[in-house]
């Protein structure tokens, strides 16, 4: 069903309890597939879970059912644009998500244009911008690096507790997370969460990108960007 490939990283995702799912991963994805009329083209491996690409759908499954309702909530909030991609159905007592399959489904060209529209979403009942910098200095970054970054965990965690207006925040946005769809760039995979708007902004700067209608002060990206270096090395 997966590759050693795509079970390690669950695995030093979650450990290796997490091999239990695995194993049951194929009648897991018979069941959702018989119950959503789905016929599985391709899988592709992801850092919380496992996708897979199926005609008319995009399926994805994860052991965290936690992560499935939290992405559920966000794309429910970000029904009205167009720059997220659209929640089609749930079965979150599996951890598993419908979504819609975009088409080219390629990298965008411009996925700058989608930040603006997320953070124009309501904000409220969703985990603050801290608890997701804590996660990843805390848990992404030393399991990564076998490091744990102090100094920068604790610049980063300031910067989340300044006062600014809070959006709806991606919480991953990288450029891997923004795909072309059949009118325009659109977001996948997002880890919502509230807070400093620059924090969606980083790796956009980080890699030169044009910031169309940035709803940002570029000099709390580059804090940002400062705090997170570790990330990019």
């Amino acid at each position: 069903m997966i590759d050693e490939d795509a079970r390690s990283r669950l695995i030093r995702r979650f450990g290796d309890d997490v091999t239990g799912w695995i194993d049951a991963l194929p009648d897991l994805v018979a069941t959702l597939t018989a119950r959503w009329g789905l016929t599985v083209e391709k899988h592709m491996p992801g850092g919380t879970g496992t996708t897979f690409l199926c005609a008319n759908a995009v399926l994805k499954v994860t052991p965290d059912h936690d992560i499935a309702a939290l992405e559920a909530r966000a794309l429910t909030a970000w029904a009205d644009t167009p720059a997220m991609v659209d929640l089609l159905d749930a079965d979150l007592a599996r951890g598993a998500l419908l979504l819609h399959r975009l088409d080219p489904g390629t990298p965008a060209t411009d996925p700058a244009l989608v930040v603006p529209a997320l953070h124009a979403a309501n904000p409220a009942g969703f985990p603050p911008l801290k608890a997701r910098v804590d996660f990843l200095f805390e848990t992404v970054l030393t399991r990564r690096t076998g490091s744990y970054y102090a100094t920068e965990h604790h610049r980063a965690r300031k910067l989340a507790d300044d006062t600014v207006t809070p959006v709806l925040l991606h919480g991953d946005m990288h450029l891997g997370n923004v795909l072309h769809g059949p009118a325009g760039p659109v977001a996948i995979d997002p880890r919502a969460c509230v807070g400093d708007p620059a924090f969606d902004w980083m790796d956009f700067v980080h890699d030169g990108h044009d910031l169309h209608g940035a709803d940002v002060d570029l000099d709390r990206v580059h804090d940002w960007l400062s705090a997170f270096k570790p990330f990019y090395g």
